[in-house]
């Protein structure tokens, strides 16, 4: 516990001078370790993306959070938490994380760590074949070991991106994609279960999160490949690597850092907008909405209900415009025109 306190207590120093150095808003995630049997919190380097200062823990015990809650107050403006259901305790560590954070007059906000990991994870497998450009990226043939929810996460997006994707008839016997809790059966044209016998050359392999003790490296290490990713942390062994390099393969761990940047980004504007901007109101006796809030017939759609400078146009009562407007309506603009 003295070095996880120590190694916080200098992340949270260097948030708050990142802080005064830039005016940039401040948010700490609180991330949960996949391996149950994970519980010692963690605390990777600070961040600083083009809107944010943003620290880090990865826990797996909610013992500690009364602590770093504590020693937040005053520089942390938004906790961002993890909720995926990763762990037998993902619940009662996302509600004991809120609870303390609200007490303490921080915002809260939740994302998704296996969206974000994937959705950049793709995102940088894609451009970095672009780059090169050898053949379309829906060509490829791309296998994908490591049977887990990260890896069911991964394929399920990548299927719905209408990538193929190979999996080891070894390693799934079935097409049974285990998620926390239990399975999932699908049903994909776009799934081939392969047998590691018959294959030895692939353009991509994925590796989900996958052990460096994990029986299948030894069938992957007869295979050639020209892109390795490695999503997560050290999912291939150092002779694996030094095997596939001298075969040619690039290989490149999957960097999230403008996922996380993104996804900060994208709840701090939702923050923003829901808070600031999504409401009815009356201008001069007219109602107005603004925000994505649903109007009545009538209401007149605004940038801002609170702080009105553009009309956007006349709500329909089901989330689209009007487009034949009564004589009332034509009014009602006018009389709002002159008034913001």
């Amino acid at each position: 516990m003295t070095d996880f306190k120590d190694s916080f207590k200098q992340m949270i120093h260097e948030m708050e001078r990142l802080v005064t150095i830039t005016n940039k808003r401040s948010v700490l995630i609180l991330l949960q370790h996949t391996d149950e049997k994970d519980t010692a919190p963690r605390v990777p380097a600070v961040r600083e993306s083009i809107t944010n200062i943003i620290g880090f823990v990865a826990l797996g015990d909610e013992h500690y959070l009364p602590y770093i809650i504590d020693e937040s107050v005053g520089v942390v403006d938004t906790v961002m938490i993890d909720m995926d259901n990763k762990r037998s305790n993902s619940q009662r560590l996302c509600l004991t994380a809120q609870q303390l954070a609200e007490s303490k007059g921080m915002s809260v906000a939740y994302y998704s760590d296996y969206a974000t990991w994937i959705s950049s994870a793709i995102a940088f497998m894609l451009e970095i074949e672009k780059k090169f450009r050898e053949k379309n990226v829906f060509e490829c043939t791309r296998l994908l070991t490591g049977r887990n929810p990260l890896a069911t996460e991964m394929i399920l997006e990548l299927i719905n991106k209408g990538i193929n994707i190979c999996l080891l008839k070894e390693e799934y016997p079935e097409l049974r994609l285990p998620i926390v809790g239990g399975h999932i059966t699908i049903d994909s044209e776009r799934i081939h279960l392969v047998d590691s016998s018959e294959f030895s050359n692939f353009d991509v392999l994925v590796g989900c999160e996958i052990q460096q003790t994990s029986p299948w490296l030894n069938q992957l290490s007869q295979m050639r490949f020209k892109y390795i990713y490695d999503i997560g942390t050290r999912n291939f062994s150092q002779s694996f690597i030094e095997t596939q390099r001298e075969n040619g393969a690039q290989i490149y761990r999957s960097d999230d850092r403008a996922g996380i940047s993104g996804i900060v980004l994208n709840l701090m504007e939702t923050a923003e907008l829901i808070s600031s901007r999504l409401g009815r109101t009356s201008i001069g006796g007219i109602p107005v909405v603004s925000g994505g809030y649903v109007g009545k017939p009538g209401d007149i759609v605004v940038d801002n209900y609170l702080d009105a400078h553009v009309i956007l146009g006349i709500a329909n009562g089901d989330g689209s415009f009007k487009k034949n407007l009564t004589t009332e309506d034509t009014n009602n603009l006018q009389r709002i025109n002159k008034i913001i």
